[in-house]
Formats: C-alpha cells, sequence, structure tokens
C-alpha cells in the first residue's frame, strides 16, 4: 500500500512524458475491463503519443500523485470548474490516488470560486465520480477515429 507516502503537486508542463504514459496505461490496461481492445486503441492509440502532449500540459491547472520519485497520476482543472484529465496508474488503482487528487482538485475549484464541477468521465471514472458526490446528467456516444465509445456527462454542485 503506497498511499501513506503519496505526495500531491501542481502539475507541470515537464510532467507531459509521465502524464501520457499514465493516461495510456490508464485506458488500455485500466479500462479493459469496460471498454473493447477497439476502443482503446481509438482512445489512446497503439503507443504514447509523446509528441502530441508535449505541450498538452502547458497552461493546464492541475495536481500529480507521487510516491518515491514515481509518477501515479493526475487530475486537472480549469477555471470554470471542468475537470478534463483524471488518470491514475493502473498499478496504483484502488489506493486512494484518486481520491487524493480529487480532494486537491475541489480545493483548487472553491478557491477559484467556482460553484460547480462538470467532466466527461467514462465507464471506469463514472462510479469514482459518484462515490465523490456527482450525478450524471446524461450518457453520451463520443466517436474517436471512427469507432464509438461511451462516457458520461456528470456535475457537482459545491456547496
Amino acid at each position: 500500500m503506497i498511499q501513506n507516502t503519496v505526495r500531491i503537486r501542481p502539475l507541470r508542463p515537464t510532467d507531459s512524458a509521465q502524464a501520457v504514459q499514465v493516461f495510456f496505461d490508464a485506458i488500455h490496461r485500466g479500462t479493459a475491463d469496460v471498454y473493447s481492445a477497439s476502443q482503446r486503441q481509438a482512445w489512446a492509440g497503439t503507443r504514447p503519443d509523446t509528441d502530441g502532449w508535449r505541450n498538452r500540459l502547458v497552461g493546464v491547472q492541475g495536481f500529480a500523485a507521487e510516491t518515491a520519485g514515481k509518477f501515479l497520476g493526475f487530475m486537472t482543472i480549469d477555471e470554470t470548474g471542468y475537470i478534463d484529465l483524471a488518470f491514475v496508474s493502473p498499478d496504483a488503482m484502488g489506493q486512494g490516488i484518486g481520491r487524493k487528487l480529487y480532494n486537491a482538485v475541489e480545493h483548487r475549484a472553491r478557491e477559484l470560486g467556482v460553484t460547480a464541477l462538470s467532466t466527461h468521465a467514462s465507464k471506469k471514472a463514472r462510479p469514482f465520480f459518484e462515490r465523490m458526490g456527482w450525478s450524471i446528467d446524461c450518457a453520451q456516444t463520443v466517436e474517436k477515429r471512427d469507432v464509438t465509445l461511451t462516457n458520461y456527462k456528470m456535475s457537482k454542485t459545491l456547496a
């Protein structure tokens, strides 16, 4: 169990290579129980897109989780309260990493004066967000590289 030694810190543009690897692994290994191989490949490609992610985190607010220098996951939030990226390494799933990242993101949203959060959650992320008090607004069908996937438009009002 690694959660006691996890450090949450601001996400940096220099995290892009580690973030794209977590993104790739989380999709290919972490969602294998809810999306087909062709859906996962359409979503994340056949290998981590390091070049495509080189500037993906520039100007993005969010948090990274790490322990002993190992990058475990990350979550982003914008000034409107939209959570775009929320990924944890499959090797660290179920250890409270997502909750720690989410708590940091929600705290940041409150600092920004955001009154409602929103996201488009995958089938895998949906139960996590529900546990964090979120509601499903609607199911959606999205297309990635000519393959359709289901995700959920979700929201949470902050008191």
